[in-house]
Formats: C-alpha cells, structure tokens, sequence
C-alpha cells in the first residue's frame, strides 16, 4: 500500500487538495456584493481625523457609472444613511480596544453588508465635493477584483501546505516531518480565512466574519503548537509525547476561550499574546537545541536552519503584526503581504527536516540575512518618516529606498567577509605544499597529503575510506564528511567534521578539495613521468655502453691490424660523444645531427682513401630530433658505410639525405661490387641494417646499382624510440 503512495503522488494529491481549498474560498470571496469601489481606512497625511477613503473606482464596476473620477481621495461618509467609520475598513479586527468595539464592529459588518445587498445603494461623499450618488451593486464580484494581497495570502498558504506534506513524503513516520506538515495546515488555514476578511470591499455578514477569525486564531495556534513542538523533539528530543500532548490541549483550551470571549481581556491580549508567547517558547526551545547539539554538526546546522527560518519569517510576522497592537500602535507590515513571511520560514524548515544541504548553510545565511534585513530596514526606516517625521508615503518610501542603496547596499561585501568563512591556508601556499608531496619519498608522501588536507580543512578525523570508488571528492552524510578519492599509491581518504567540529563540509569545500586533488594527481602524474623518463634513460645508456662501446672496445682490444684497431677506437669514440649529447641535451637538432654523421662518415672513408660525396637538404634545420630516433639513424648509417668499406671494394660513396616535415629520406651508394650473389635478405650486415630501420618505423630496399649497391630508404625522427 505505501508503494502506491509515492512521493509524487503525495505532492500531486496535496496540490489538487489545496487547489480545491484555494478554489472555495474564491467562491466565497466572489459570492459577495460588489460596487467597484477600493476603500481603505487610511488618513490623508497629517489628518487627525479617521474616515473612509475612496482610494480607486474600478472603469467597469457599477459605481464607475454614477461616480466621477474626481471622487478619488475623497472620504466616503455614509452607506444608505448609515455613517461609516474608519475601523469599518481595519483589516484585522483583533486590534479593537475591547470585545464592545468588536461586537459594534460585527454588528455593523452585518448591517452594512445587509445594506450593500440592497437593490440600490446611496453612497455619501464628503469634503469639498459632497454629493449623493445611486449605485445598483452587483449580485458577486468579478476575480479581477479581487486585489494582490488575496492571491499572496492564498499562495502562501497552499505552498507552506505543500511544503510540509513534500518533508513529511520524503521522511514519512518521523515526528518531526508530521509535526511540519501539521504546521504547514496551520499556515494555509490562517491565510485562507485571512485572505476572505481583510481584503472585502467594504462589508461581510457578521457570522461569517466571525468564523473567519475564529478560524484564523486556530490556524495560528496550529502553527504556533506545531512549531514549538518540533523543536522539542528536533533534532533532539528535549521533552516526553506526554508534554507534547499537553501543549496541544493547552493551547486548544486557549483557542476555545478566544472563540467564546471568556476571560476579561481585550481582543490584541486575548488573541495575540498566546502567539507572542508561543514564539517566545520557539525562540528558547531553538537555543535549547543549539546547546544539545554542540557535539553533533549536522544536528547544529538544522538547528541553524530552524534560526535562520523561524526568525526571518515568524519572529518577522510577530514583529509587524503582532507586537504592534499589544502597544495600540498599528502593523507595521499589511497582514496580507506578512504572510509571504511564512512561505519562506517554510522553505528553511523544511529544508532542516529534509536535511536538504545543510552543509551549504553558511552562503544560503547571508543571502537570506542581507535580504531579510535590507527588507525590514526599508519597513522600518518608511514606518519612522510617517509616524514621526509625518512625510507623506511617496515621500518616506522614495527615502527609505534611497538610505539602503546608498547606505546598506555598500555593506554587502564586508558582510560576506564577517559571515563567509575562510580555509586557515592561503591558496597561494597550496601549489608548493602540493610538490612536496608529488617529491617526497614514498614511505612519507601519505603523511604529507594528510597534513597539507588537515590544514585546509581542520577535521577532527582522517582516516582511509576502503569502500570508495569515486574518482572526485564528494560530500556525504549531510556534510558532515569529506571523501578525498586515492592518487596514485595514496588511499583514499574520509575527512571528518570540519573546522574541528564547528561546521560542516559543504560545496565551497568540495570545490577546494577537487582542486587540491586535481593538482596533486597532475604533480604525482608529472614525477612518475620524469622519473620513467630518467630510468628509460639510464637504461638505454647502459644498453649502449654495453652493446657498443663494449663490444667495440672488445673487438678493438683483439684486432690483428693497426687499421682496423683505429677504425673501432675511432668508431667508439664516435659512440661515446653521441652518448654524451644525447644524455646533456636529450636529443639534438637536425641540423646537428647531420654535421655529426657527416664528419664521422667523412674521417672514416678518408682514412681508407674513399672519396665521399655528401648532399643534404633540409627545410628546418632547427628541428628538434629525439635522441632515441637519432641513435637510432646513427647506427643505421654507421653500419651502411661499414658495409661499404669490408665489401664493396669501391673507390668513391655517395650519401644523399632529405628532410622534411619531421621525415628523413637517404641515399647511400657505392661503386663497388654491387650486390653479392646470394639474396640480400641472406647476408648478415644487410639483415641487420633493415632490423634497425624497422625498428625505428621506417623501412629500407637494397639494388644492384651496377656498378656498385644503393640503398634508399625513409623514417621519421620526430618521435622517441
């Protein structure tokens, strides 16, 4: 049965479910009477005096036919000879001096909403254009009536609701996601039954009007109840079920009384002193949480998230709403728009019972802190040039907007600095501890990388994660561990509880780590490269020495002749100097590398009196050519010439070479004997000249060049061999 129910499905369901709500408190909202009028119980400026205003005419509501436009502004005395009064228009009728004005208010609610349903109404205008006009109302009021704030109380209740019920989908069976959503009902029962009342056009019956308050009181209460109790429980439990129960029949008790009038107390104490209490109870079940989880990093982020969310949106809603009547001064804040307050507290606590990026708290903070507080500055600074320097509201706002540009806004950027928190480690100091552990000897280098992370991060653990495959650092457990994957022969490693405890991992950190980690396997990749490079080159020198200049020096020490004696010293000398450049320089240009085989092949023939013909054509003599490919060509020459003076019996060689775009094409011929009669693949120098073309990617052929023998062939000397 669970499985049918998927998260999804929750969410669908209660969409549908809060559409439906939404939907009939329109309807309601809709069915009253209506003469196309905005009213409000504001005084011009400086006026003393309180009155109904007409604020605006709607061009296609029924009194736009009787009323002209100059209206406007004009106060509104009387309905079908019933005088108005401002408190008519309050928008929340809880700030009524005692439970007489509330009844008078109702009472008069009902008459004048008794009179706007009449088949004709005689609105009465004063001040210097007082006059008697006839509207016929009509039967209920179009939805484009219907003002912004309705549809910002409607909209933040449905999404409080649903946010709720998405946590509660997700952690389903956790009282703390039950105690949420239970939250979120409260929210969008209080704005929906606020939504009906405060923005009328005039008048709701009185029963009605009634309900709806008493309604708004309970969804309140809900929220209030729920949301100390979560943080009761959340995330540590501080008290028993028991005191939870208790709570939520105390307050139901209180709810009860509210509706039935029933202690001795004005309407701003009766009502919202349970709600400023409530929020005093939240505010120190929050500290007592935070105390609790002192050990526990993610437990105190979600606490921080609960702070964060609870202070900027209830503890905003109090501020504005609630505290204001307790000292008979009027809301800072339209109740209406207060309630988008709530829609974001929602989105906080939800966010610390999903456990929802707790790690990423600290950049979500500021965000929040400097929105929030540039938004209650501008209330604040607005609400002081009315109330005491009495400018008029265009005036006081145009003012308060310019004092947080030119003031606030500036600050924003030493504010990230108070609030962002910094690595101990400056990043231009990374990249050199970072050599030092792609350098250091094996048996050191883990030592090393655990210590250049513990300064970065400060954990209060490290310790070698077997079980990981991932190739990139990534955040688990909420945040509160850091997983480095292995480089090379370093393990992979779990960094725990950042900034010794204090905080968790969050992006910021992973971003860092990615890094660090990415530079160290490029250090690590770059040694292991050098260090092969260095073996491939004692190697091949070793190689070298052994195979040739031994074997020449050996070959040399047990010569019968003078003249070939010399040819081999000559010969190992010759080998000794290429090994010598080879190592010094790695390799050497083109350019070079023909001189060096040109006077080696020249002192060679000379000292057996044959004439050498040498022609070369390069494009680039700067080329770079790499000393494995050199060597290699080297030896291939080298036996070429050797070739011609054991066999050809020749009195002249004719060595020929081409290079271009990184490939070498040579000639070499004789005017000896020519080919001898066996195959050429049959004879053992000749076999072994195209063994070492082959192996240097090339390839050589063998002709009769009658006289003499040619060989041509093509490599290239642009790669290392």
């Amino acid at each position: 049965m669970a499985r049918r129910f998927t998260p999804v499905r929750i969410l669908i369901g209660t969409a549908v479910l809060c559409a439906l709500i939404a939907a009939l408190t329109v309807f309601v909202a809709l069915a009253q009477p209506w003469m196309g009028l905005r009213l409000s119980a504001e005084p011009e400026t400086g006026a003393e005096a309180r009155a109904v205003m007409i604020r605006a005419i709607a061009p296609d509501g029924p009194a736009s036919q009787v009323l002209p436009p100059s209206l406007v502004g004009a106060p509104l005395v009387a309905l079908s000879g019933m005088p108005l009064v401002a408190f008519d228009m309050v928008e929340e009728p809880d700030v009524a001096e005692d439970f007489v004005a509330m009844r008078m208010f109702l009472d008069r609610q009902q008459k004048l909403n008794t009179l706007i349903r009449a088949p004709q109404v005689i609105l009465e205008t004063g001040g210097d254009d007082a006059a008697r006009f006839t509207v016929v109302p009509r039967s209920s009021r179009p939805i484009t009536s219907l003002p912004p704030v309705f549809w910002v109380q409607i909209l933040s209740g449905m999404v409080s609701a649903m946010i709720g019920v998405w946590v509660l989908s997700l952690r389903r069976g956790q009282l703390p996601a039950r105690l949420l959503a239970i939250a979120g009902g409260g929210v969008m029962l209080s704005a929906f039954a606020a939504a009906l009342y405060s923005t009328r056009e005039l008048a709701l019956p009185g029963a009605l009007f009634r309900w709806l308050g008493a309604l708004n009181h309970a969804g309140a209460l809900m929220f209030g109840v729920a949301m100390l109790s979560l943080l009761l429980v959340y995330p540590v439990r501080l008290v028993s079920m028991r005191l939870l129960w208790g709570l939520t029949v105390f307050f139901a008790g209180v709810w009860v009384v509210e509706t039935a009038r029933a202690l001795p107390l004005g309407p701003a104490e009766l009502f919202h002193l349970p709600a400023v209490l409530l929020m005093l109870a939240i505010v120190l079940a929050g500290i007592a949480q935070f105390v609790k989880t002192a050990g526990d990093p993610a437990a105190r982020a979600a606490v921080r998230w609960f702070a964060l969310s609870v202070g900027a949106g209830a503890g905003g809603f109090v501020l504005f709403i609630l505290v204001p009547p307790l000292f008979s001064a009027e809301p800072v804040l339209s109740q209406g728009y207060a309630f988008a307050l709530f829609a974001l507290l929602f989105m906080g606590v939800a966010a610390g019972v999903a456990r929802y990026q707790l790690f990423d708290l600290d950049r979500v903070t500021f965000r929040l802190v400097f929105y929030f507080g540039a938004v209650a500055l501008l209330v604040m600074i607005d609400a002081v040039l009315i109330y005491v320097v009495s400018l008029s509201r265009p005036a006081a706002f145009a003012l308060s907007l310019a004092a947080i540009a030119w003031i606030y806004l500036p600050l924003r950027e030493r504010l990230a600095v108070w609030l962002t928190p910094k690595s101990r480690m400056p990043r231009d100091a990374i990249f050199n501890r970072i050599v030092d552990v792609a350098l250091a000897p094996h048996e050191l280098r883990q030592g090393k990388w655990q210590q250049v992370l513990r300064d970065c991060f400060e954990p209060l653990e490290i310790a070698i994660d077997t079980g990981s495959e991932q190739s990139h650092p990534r955040l688990v457990n909420e945040g509160v561990s850091l997983i480095i994957p292995g480089v090379s022969e370093l393990d992979p490693l779990r960094l725990s509880y950042a900034r010794t405890g204090r905080a968790l991992f969050n992006l910021e950190d992973q971003r860092f780590a990615t890094e660090i980690h990415t530079m160290l396997a490029h250090a690590i990749s770059s040694r292991n490269a050098y260090s092969s490079g260095m073996q491939d080159e004692r190697i091949r020198i070793a190689r070298d020495l052994h195979d040739n200049l031994g074997a020449q020096l050996l070959s040399a020490l047990h010569s019968k002749t003078d003249q070939r004696k010399d040819t081999l010293i000559r010969d190992t000398i010759a080998d000794m100097r290429d090994i010598v450049k080879n190592a010094a320089r790695g390799g050497l240009s083109i350019g070079d590398l023909l001189a060096d085989l040109r006077l080696e092949t020249s002192e060679r023939l000379e000292f057996a009196n044959i004439r050498l013909t040498w022609d070369t054509t390069c494009d680039d003599e700067a080329a770079f050519v790499a000393s494995g490919a050199a060597h290699g060509f080297r030896s291939v020459l080298r036996e070429l010439v050797s070739n011609a003076l054991r066999h050809s019996k020749g009195r002249s060689l004719d060595v020929r070479l081409t290079y271009r775009n990184g490939t070498l094409r040579f000639t070499v011929r004789d005017d000896g004997v020519g080919l001898p009669a066996e195959a050429p693949d049959q004879g053992h120098g000749l076999a072994n000249i195209n063994a070492r073309i082959l192996a240097l990617g090339g390839h050589i052929a063998f002709e009769d060049a009658a006289p003499g023998l040619k060989a041509s062939g093509q490599l290239e000397l642009l790669g290392e061999i």
